[in-house]
């Protein structure tokens, strides 16, 4: 009997992330996701009116993830995902969020490419590179890996961010989705895992229990990373600031996190290996007028929501603050 071929399916907790969810769709076709199931929450900015139309088209499967509990949206997401049996046994299983895009460098750039590169692994985790503002200020409708092409190093372990990783694993392995990687296993040791880090190194054995992010021993970049764009543009963050961190409760953002996350120390374009397939998918997408419509629709709240931000005390000090003339020198050192 011949093995059912595995599925490429990615869980994502969304709010508020409508003028960029287009590219991250496109993107996410572009590398060979086979299934997206986006759980939204609170949105106010038409993100979830957006998804639910390309829920109908049949490119992804959106769900209402709203509760009057309060408890984290993130993990209402991953345990209604695993109630759903979406993904199969034998299926590669991609918790990824909004503002990351996974970037393959290996074969034709797809993760089909990735498990074939690595044909032993059962888990690959795959290391954050931050992605700075890279000193633009206004927002735009563009794509994200257009605008912002200057990232952290790879050898730059502080902040702790920058090492985050994400894991794709198959179903079977673990009982229960994490952030940054699963918990609870089904199997006994790391051997049964084949756990591999991106450049196809095996993991340590400490991986098994605990940690969320890469060490001087398992960081690696060759075949994979997370392009994650945490920040975007000044005026994006200031969307995001009020908002607040998308998936938990009680979390607040401020100028700390920018000049934490704002690495710009150089240019990062290995994205780029897909920019192609990524606009004929986006246009693809843009091809029905009801999406455009939701789409521009999105991108004019996001810009209505700027000004009246601007409009604060303090939100334009924290703006003065962003895009003070040694800051937007410094990021484009």
């Amino acid at each position: 009997m011949v093995e059912p071929t595995p599925r490429f399916v990615s869980v994502t907790p969304m709010k508020n992330e409508g003028p960029f969810v287009l590219e991250w769709v496109a993107h996410n076709l572009a590398i060979g996701v086979d299934q997206m199931v986006v759980m939204t929450n609170d949105c106010t900015d038409g993100t979830d009116a957006l998804l639910q139309r390309l829920h109908d088209r049949g490119v992804l499967t959106h769900v209402d993830n709203n509760s009057r509990r309060p408890t984290s949206p993130q993990k209402r997401a991953y345990k209604r995902f695993l109630q759903m049996e979406v993904a199969r046994p034998q299926d590669w299983v991609l918790v990824i969020d909004a503002d990351e895009h996974i970037n393959v460098k290996t074969g034709d750039n797809t993760l089909e490419s990735l498990t074939n590169a690595i044909p032993q692994a059962r888990m690959i985790s795959m290391t954050w590179r931050l992605f700075g503002n890279a000193g633009v200020v206004g927002y735009q409708d563009r794509f994200l890996s257009d605008q912002f092409r200057r990232a952290a190093p790879e050898r730059k372990p502080r902040p702790p961010q920058a090492w985050g990783f994400k894991t794709m694993f198959r179903r079977e392995l673990w009982e229960v989705i994490g952030v940054h990687r699963p918990k609870r296993p089904t199997v006994n040791n790391m051997d049964e895992c084949c756990w591999y880090n991106g450049s196809g190194q095996p993991m340590p054995d400490r991986y098994f229990t605990s940690s969320w992010r890469s060490a001087r021993d398992s960081v690696g970049y060759d075949l994979v990373q997370v392009n994650h764009y945490a920040l975007k543009s000044c005026e994006s963050y200031l969307v995001k600031k009020v908002r607040g961190r998308a998936h938990h409760t009680g979390d607040s953002l401020g100028l700390e996190y920018w000049n934490n996350m704002n690495q710009n120390a150089i240019t990062e374009t290995s994205i780029d290996a897909v920019a192609e397939r990524k606009r004929a998918h986006f246009d693809e997408l843009l091809s029905d007028p009801e999406t455009a419509r939701l789409h521009q629709q999105s991108c004019n709240l996001h810009r209505e929501q700027i000004a009246v931000l601007l409009d604060t005390p303090e939100i334009r000090e924290l703006m003065q603050q962003m895009t003070g003339p040694a800051d937007i020198e410094g990021a484009l050192k």
